[in-house]
């Protein structure tokens, strides 16, 4: 799989290198382009961090990618704050959901 994806993204930095593509000018666009993601998990001997970033820049799509080990409490660190950004949109989602029907039943 890391063959494929290198392969992948060696096509896609040709294609964008090519002479044919022009680079965007940054006062003609009124758009940008963002994309990201962090991988992380445990593995025997510690955790595997891989990160990602792909980004429109100067009219030109740009690709920062690292990878490292980190401490176990990082790792634990990250769970517990997932966890809890998770927990906080849940509880915002059901207000959305549910706030309407609190609201008519108090109006009674």
């Amino acid at each position: 799989m890391g063959n494929e994806l290198a392969r992948i993204g060696g096509a896609l930095r040709q294609l964008f290198s090519d002479s044919m593509v022009e680079p965007i000018s940054p006062l003609d666009s009124m758009s940008g382009f963002r994309y990201s993601y962090t991988e992380v998990r445990m593995q025997g001997d510690g955790t595997h961090v891989r990160r990602s970033e792909t980004r429109l820049q100067d009219g030109r799509l740009v690709t920062e990618e690292c990878e490292g080990m980190v401490d176990e409490q990082v790792y634990q660190r990250l769970l517990e704050q997932s966890q809890r950004q998770w927990h906080e949109q849940m509880e915002q989602a059901m207000q959305l959901v549910f706030m309407p029907f609190w609201l008519s039943g108090r109006d009674r």
